[in-house]
């Protein structure tokens, strides 16, 4: 078996000999903080230790890669990915997977991630992956964007956002015949309804649903709608779209409109609506 993992870099790691002197004073007089960044690091280093262990013990042929040097090319050459990180760095990896390739999430530091894409953490990797051919598998829905009629962006897994990039500024566009004022247009996945939008207060989907969510931002008692296709027509002069976090986006202009429909499920390993339900039940 093929086996690539994704990992990534620790804040310690990014932080550590920083020319920045904000970094730099941060490392050097945060104190505890700064200690738990360092501790957050270890962690990672063990966890990953304990995955590539586990990987080559079982005779897999393995590649390890940084999340920043990923390409579908990569991916289409591999019969497993994992990833060691939290949802950052399954997100990031998910949008260079269009075929049937699996993934499974390693949450590399339960403590300091919530990880809800993770299929266990580090320690519990070596017994989860001897017991691969038995656990879940499920076929979650992304969406598919396109600006103008083309095609735009990797396949979303969570959500996204269409704004103003001046978090400030108002948002404007049209959805239909109606026109909306306020801080933006959120959309999510089924998969992707219990992150970002379920902490604007909205009720997540079943996770293996194929609609779509949709919340405006700031916009008094608006009820988020769902749909199986959304049509947004830009009436901000330099409007931004962000899929999946702040890392890609892309410039939605005034009088251009976004189509967000279905796009091809990925394949994830582990017991995700175990997960979700133990999330949820948090907040019951």
């Amino acid at each position: 078996m093929k086996v690539l993992v994704v990992y990534k870099k620790s804040a310690w790691e990014l932080f550590n000999g920083s020319e920045d002197p904000n970094v730099a004073h941060f490392m050097e007089k945060a104190g505890r903080d700064a200690q738990f960044v360092e501790q957050s690091h270890q962690t990672q280093k063990d966890s990953m230790e304990t995955v590539k262990s586990a990987l080559l013990e079982s005779g897999a042929h393995l590649t390890m890669l940084y999340r920043a040097d990923l390409s579908e090319e990569v991916i289409r050459d591999t019969d497993l990915a994992v990833t060691v990180g939290g949802d950052g760095t399954f997100l990031e990896t998910s949008h260079f997977i269009s075929d049937d390739t699996p993934i499974i999430g390693v949450n590399s530091d339960p403590a300091r991630s919530v990880g809800f894409l993770s299929a266990c953490n580090g320690s519990e990797f070596p017994v989860f992956f001897s017991g691969l051919d038995t656990q879940p598998r499920y076929n979650l829905s992304r969406a598919r964007a396109a600006i103008n009629g083309q095609v735009t962006g990797p396949p979303i897994l969570n959500d996204v956002l269409f704004s103003n990039p001046n978090p400030a500024a108002t948002t404007r566009y049209r959805m239909g015949e109606k026109s909306f004022r306020n801080s933006g247009c959120l959309f999510a996945t089924a998969a992707g309804s219990t992150a970002w939008m379920f902490q604007e207060g909205c009720n997540p989907l079943p996770i293996l649903d194929n609609k779509l969510q949709c919340y405006h931002r700031g916009t008094r008692n608006a009820p988020p709608t769902t749909a199986d296709c959304f049509r947004l027509q830009s009436l901000t002069r330099k409007g931004r779209l962000y899929f999946d976090g702040e890392h890609i986006s892309y410039p939605l202009s005034i009088g251009q409109t976004l189509e967000l429909s279905p796009g091809p499920s990925l394949t994830v390993i582990g017991d995700l609506a175990r997960k979700r339900e133990a999330f949820l039940t948090k907040y019951d």
